[in-house]
């Protein structure tokens, strides 16, 4: 254990990387995930940052990874292949009765989130990010690199290094819902890391300590686990939102002010979690680091807030030092599309390859100009890559849907619930953005159009629809193919 960390040196930061989508209520973006919004806001504090994240091929993950090079942010880790750039996609809601004076934060805001979709973090694995920490003067972990076997195993091999190497690790664990079904004991033994006491610095949010300590919501519920926590890591800061924080179990002044009341805006807590570990390693003791964390945090709020309108989102933010995290405007003012996954560079189809573009893009070089999702339903529902390929013998799309066909492999096994779930994941994110439009694969089981194989594994196809291009149009998403796109 280390709580006495060296002042300089780069941060390194592991977790998810992603496309983050604000409808609010026309479609913003940036590049998103805590370890990004971590480490532009350490880049604009002057500390040299790296961070291990996995990007997919596509146009999101280029561009997410143009902005943070651009922000000074190191990306050493090499894009996946086979998985589409994560994205999560919020909708800011805000109190109708919240009518606060013009340049001021408005009360009762909140950033929701309405689907999450993880793609290439998926992949981060421990020969990502193997030796990284070679002259390196923090690990910060996001918690959600613990939700998936290789990525956990990535995160464990980092800790165990930096432990050795005497670099001081901190852990944001994330929400509880990323984590359905584990109990309290089994998740405080994951975040521990490995390690004998943990990681050096515990940072939960009070939602999350006070699942941990068996609490139901509540600033007092708060306060307990918060306490409890305290005697079970070698040091805890509570993070409670505008209420401030708790250090060690007990209530920390707020510090250079308060964010609005009520207001849930994302990034929030990870700009509070960047001010904490550049104020620690300033030499700060926890207190001042807290008190520090807060005021950033709460300027961070009050920018993303200043604009009544909705619409410009983060706006506020674009001419001070928070630039780089400002939400941008998609500029075509379009719902998403959604495009399969295939036709965007990744090689997602049951072969491990990808497919040929349209001529014409499906969308734009950037997601500010017009704004796609690749999808590749036989990946959400579970199936691997590369995959036995598949058909309909018989019914279409339409009859896997309605209970009277099924989807059969190559080897002759029935995976038609995976290609039901995987439609079904589609659709939740069709409804969730608003899609109108979709650009799938024409012939694949789930993404044909107009036409898919007959079924006997002969190479040959007939009219049809895929299973997830019906599910679209029977949800009243309009779908076009790769051929018939212009």
């Amino acid at each position: 254990m280390n709580t006495d960390p060296p002042a300089s040196g780069r941060i390194v930061l592991a977790g998810e990387l992603m496309l983050d989508v604000l409808l609010a209520p026309a479609p913003h973006v940036r590049a998103g995930g805590g370890p990004a919004t971590m480490a532009r806001a350490l880049s604009a504090a002057g500390r040299e940052v790296t961070v291990l994240g996995k990007l997919g091929p596509d146009q999101n993950g280029r561009w997410i990874a143009a902005e943070l090079a651009g922000a000074g942010v190191e990306l050493p880790v090499a894009p996946a292949r086979s998985r589409a750039t994560g994205y999560v996609v919020m909708r800011r809601q805000c109190d109708p009765a919240a009518s606060p004076p013009p340049g001021e934060a408005a009360p009762g805001t909140i950033d929701r989130v309405v689907y999450v979709e993880r793609g290439a973090n998926f992949l981060l694995a421990p020969a990502d990010v193997e030796g990284r920490l070679v002259g390196r003067s923090w690990l910060h972990l996001s918690g959600y690199c613990l939700v998936d076997a290789d990525p956990a195993e990535a995160a464990f091999l980092l800790a165990g290094e930096a432990r050795r190497a005497g670099i001081p690790i901190s852990l944001d664990p994330g929400v509880p819902w990323a984590f359905r079904g584990a109990g309290s004991e089994e998740l405080l033994r994951l975040f521990r890391l490995g390690l004998p006491g943990g990681p050096d610095f515990f940072l939960p949010s009070g939602d999350m300590a006070a699942h941990l300590a068996g609490e139901t919501a509540g600033s007092q519920a708060t306060g307990r686990a918060a306490r409890d926590l305290a005697g079970r890591f070698p040091r805890v800061v509570v993070k409670d939102g505008p209420a401030g924080a708790w250090v060690g179990g007990e209530r920390a002044p707020l510090g250079g002010g308060q964010a609005a009341a009520g207001a849930d805006i994302s990034g929030a807590g990870d700009v509070w979690n960047a001010a904490f570990i550049a104020a620690t390693l300033d030499g700060l003791f926890p207190l001042e680091a807290v008190a520090r964390a807060n005021t950033q945090a709460s300027r961070y709020v009050a920018g993303c807030l200043a604009r009544t309108d909705a619409a410009s989102a983060g706006a506020a933010l674009a001419g001070g030092a928070w630039r780089s995290l400002a939400w941008l405007k998609v500029e075509s003012g379009e719902a998403p599309l959604l495009v399969s996954a295939c036709l965007a560079g990744v090689a997602s189809a049951y072969d491990g390859q990808a497919r040929p573009a349209p001529a014409r893009g499906p969308w734009a070089d950037s997601p500010t100009r017009r704004l796609g999702l690749p999808v590749c339903p036989e990946q959400l529902g579970g199936l691997p890559t590369p995959r036995e390929p598949a058909e309909i013998p018989q019914g279409g799309g339409e009859g896997v849907m309605d209970g009277r066909g099924r989807v059969v492999d190559r080897a002759g096994r029935d995976v038609t619930v995976a290609f039901r779930k995987g439609a079904d994941r589609v659709v939740e994110l069709a409804r969730a953005v608003g899609a109108s439009l979709a650009v799938l694969k024409e012939g694949s089981p789930s993404c044909g159009v107009g036409r898919i194989h007959d079924g006997r594994f002969r190479g040959r196809q007939g009219p049809g629809r895929g299973v997830t291009a019906a599910a679209l149009r029977q949800a009243g998403v309009r779908v076009t193919s790769e051929e018939d796109w212009t």
